[in-house]
Formats: structure tokens, C-alpha cells, sequence
């Protein structure tokens, strides 16, 4: 069965072009959401221009804010919330990277019951998201600039870890310069992961230690 996340995007693409639609023949896996729309539109012949896209996300908000999640315990990874309490514990400071739009990003937080690990203060999610650049690579310096400004504070290359879950995750830290903490927790398997040499690869995040031994 289809997840919530492509469900509710599958809807929001029929709510905007007037029309059901097949799953688009492509992974969604480590895209940004603005990626996945423009390369939908496309497939169907429809220009992604802004205005089409700025409705396409917006409806598949409203989708996703409407569905019947699990209880939270079901919506995360083993491991979580205890392992991002360790990193908290250890002096790490924690924002997002994630290819979701910041909307969705929140409703799913929060579904996981999350959300408050990546506040800034206040009712906003702390990061980068999938509105913020044309692909992922382009969010690190986004979202390293919004944790200088949060924080007070530089963060040097060799003290950045992006931790994901996809070929693209590791791709991206590698542009920028930063490392890579790779967990088999999404679609691609553990040996796919560590064939691109992260910095670490990890089958799991429990025990809770096993993310931040790294660092």
C-alpha cells in the first residue's frame, strides 16, 4: 500500500489538475518534495510552473494534516526519541535537513511526536526544507546559516554530521563538506549505503548510543 506521505500527494495532484493520476514511475527516496512535484507535472505534461507548484504543495499539506496517523510510537524509527536525547545530552545542537516541505515536515514531526526536538524557540521548525533550494545539496549551507544565526555560533565543516537514510543524504554532505552518519532505517539497504563510504553506516538508531558514537 501507498505510504501517507505519496498518498496524500497523489491527491493533492488530482485536486490540481482535475483529474486522477497513476503514481508517478520514479522513487521518491531522498528527493525534495518540489522535486518530486516538478518531475510529476512534467510526467503528466503539465508545466511546474510556481503557481502550479505553490498549489500542489499546499493541497498536499492539507492532505497529510488530514490523515489518521498511526499512535506516535508507530510513525518513527527504533531508537527514536532516545537517540536524538543522547545527542542532546552530548552537546550536539539538532536541526533539521529533510526534503520535505516545511509544512509537511511539522505534521509529520509531530505525528512522531518530534517535533519539539527541532524547535527554534519558538512555534517554527529549526532547518532546511524542501521549498529552500532546487535539490538537496543546496540545503546544507541553508540550513547552516539558519543554525549560525539560531545558535551564536559557527559550525565548522569537520563538526557537521547530516545523518539520513538515502544514497542522496550522503551525496549531499559530501558536497558540502560535511560527513555523513548513514542509517538503514528508509528504503535502501545497509550494503547500498555503505558502498558510498559515509562516514559512518549504521544498520539502526537503537541502542541510542550507536548514532552519536560517531561523533
Amino acid at each position: 500500500p501507498l505510504g501517507l506521505g505519496r498518498k496524500s500527494f497523489l491527491a493533492a495532484i488530482e485536486t490540481v489538475l482535475g483529474a486522477p493520476v497513476d503514481p508517478a514511475p520514479f522513487s521518491y527516496d531522498g528527493l525534495l518534495d518540489t522535486e518530486i512535484a516538478r518531475r510529476t507535472l512534467s510526467s503528466l505534461n503539465t508545466d511546474p510552473d510556481p503557481p502550479v507548484l505553490e498549489r500542489l504543495l499546499a493541497a498536499y499539506v492539507g492532505f497529510l494534516s488530514a490523515e489518521p496517523f498511526p499512535p506516535s510510537e508507530q510513525c518513527r524509527c527504533d531508537g527514536l526519541p532516545a537517540a536524538l536525547e543522547r545527542c542532546l545530552q552530548r552537546g550536539h545542537d539538532l536541526a533539521l535537513l529533510t526534503g520535505n516541505v516545511r509544512g509537511g515536515a511539522l505534521v509529520k514531526l509531530r505525528a512522531a511526536g518530534l517535533d519539539a526536538f527541532f524547535r527554534n524557540g519558538g512555534s517554527a521548525l529549526l532547518g532546511a526544507f524542501g521549498e529552500d533550494a532546487a535539490d538537496r545539496p543546496g540545503l546544507v549551507p541553508v540550513a547552516l546559516d539558519r543554525c549560525r544565526r539560531h545558535f551564536g555560533k559557527e559550525f565548522p565543516p569537520d563538526s557537521v554530521w547530516i545523518g539520513g537514510d538515502s544514497e542522496r543524504d550522503i551525496r549531499a554532505a559530501r558536497t558540502a563538506g560535511v560527513r555523513c552518519a548513514a542509517v538503514a532505517t528508509g528504503h535502501t539497504p545497509l550494503e547500498v549505503l555503505e558502498a558510498l563510504a559515509p562516514a559512518v553506516d549504521i544498520s539502526s538508531l537503537g541502542p541510542p548510543g550507536a548514532l552519536c558514537a560517531a561523533g
